[in-house]
C-alpha cells in the first residue's frame, strides 16, 4: 500500500487540482443558486426536484474531467522519473505496481467528486430538503461508479498513448458515455455515414448516463433499475482487465 500512499501524497501536493475543484464548486453553486440559468426545451428550470438531478449530472461530468486530469500522468510520470526501477528490484510485479497507482487515481478522483457532491447536498439541506441528506450516501455510491470507471480507463490509456492524445481520447470517451442519450437521438436523426459512425460509437461505448440516472432516481425517491447499476460495475471490471492486459517495457 506504500506505493498508493506515495501517489496520493503527490496528488495532494498538486495545487492545480485545488484550482480545478474550486472552479467546479463555483459552477455547481451558481447553478443551484440561480445565478446561472438552467433550461429544458427553452423553459427555465426553477423547481428544486427537477433542478437537482441536472446539477448532479453536471457535477458528475466535472468529476469525470477532474478524474482524467488526476489520472492522466500518474503512471507515465513514474516511468519518466525512473522510480519504477526501484520497484522492479524489490520484486513487485508490474501489474501490482500499476494497480496501486491506478487505485491512488481512483481514490483521489472520488475525493474530488465527493467535494463537488457535498456542495450540492449542503445546498439542498439549506433549502430544507432534509430527505436528500438520508439518501445522499447511497446515491454518491452510484455516481462514483462512472468516475471510478473514467479514472481506471484513463490510467490504462495513459500507458499506451502520449499525454495529449490520451487526454483527447479519454475526454471524448467520457463525453460519449455520459452523453449516451444524445448520441442515440442523433443516430435517429442523421443518415448515411454519420449515422453509421454514431451507431458504431454507441456499440462500443458504455451507457454511463443510465448509471448516473439511477442516483438521481434514488434521491427523488423513485425505484432504481438494478441492472443499470450492474452494467456500470461491469464497466469498472472491463477497465481493470484493460489495465491488467496493458504492459510497459520495464527496462
Amino acid at each position: 500500500m506504500g506505493i498508493m500512499k506515495n501517489a496520493l501524497r503527490e496528488r495532494i501536493r498538486r495545487k492545480d487540482i485545488y484550482v480545478i475543484i474550486a472552479i467546479g464548486i463555483l459552477i455547481v453553486m451558481m447553478c443551484m443558486s440561480g445565478a446561472a440559468t438552467l433550461s429544458v426545451n427553452g423553459v427555465a428550470v426553477t423547481e428544486f426536484k427537477i433542478m437537482m438531478p441536472l446539477v448532479l449530472n453536471i457535477s458528475s461530468v466535472l468529476g469525470g474531467a477532474i478524474a482524467i486530469a488526476l489520472s492522466l500522468r500518474t503512471i507515465p510520470n513514474e516511468y519518466e522519473r525512473k522510480t519504477s526501477h526501484l520497484v522492479w528490484i524489490r520484486g513487485v510485479s508490474q501489474w501490482k505496481y500499476h494497480s496501486q497507482l491506478a487505485m491512488a487515481n481512483v481514490v483521489s478522483s472520488l475525493g474530488a467528486l465527493l467535494i463537488l457532491y457535498s456542495a450540492v447536498i449542503v445546498f439542498a439541506v439549506m433549502k430544507g430538503e432534509m430527505s436528500v441528506l438520508v439518501k445522499g450516501i447511497p446515491a454518491f455510491g452510484l455516481f462514483a461508479i462512472s468516475t471510478a470507471a473514467v479514472s481506471l480507463f484513463t490510467s490504462a490509456i495513459s500507458l499506451v498513448l502520449p499525454g495529449m492524445a490520451a487526454g483527447v481520447v479519454c475526454v471524448g470517451c467520457m463525453l460519449a458515455a455520459i452523453g449516451y442519450p444524445v448520441l442515440e437521438t442523433l443516430s435517429g436523426i442523421l443518415s448515411g455515414v454519420a449515422r453509421q459512425l454514431i451507431r458504431g460509437v454507441l456499440f462500443v461505448m458504455p451507457d454511463l448516463y443510465s448509471v448516473q440516472q439511477q442516483a438521481s432516481k434514488l434521491l427523488l425517491g423513485k425505484e432504481i433499475e438494478i441492472h443499470r447499476v450492474l452494467a456500470g460495475s461491469l464497466v469498472i471490471y472491463f477497465c481493470v482487465v484493460l489495465l491488467y492486459l496493458i504492459r510497459k517495457k520495464e527496462a
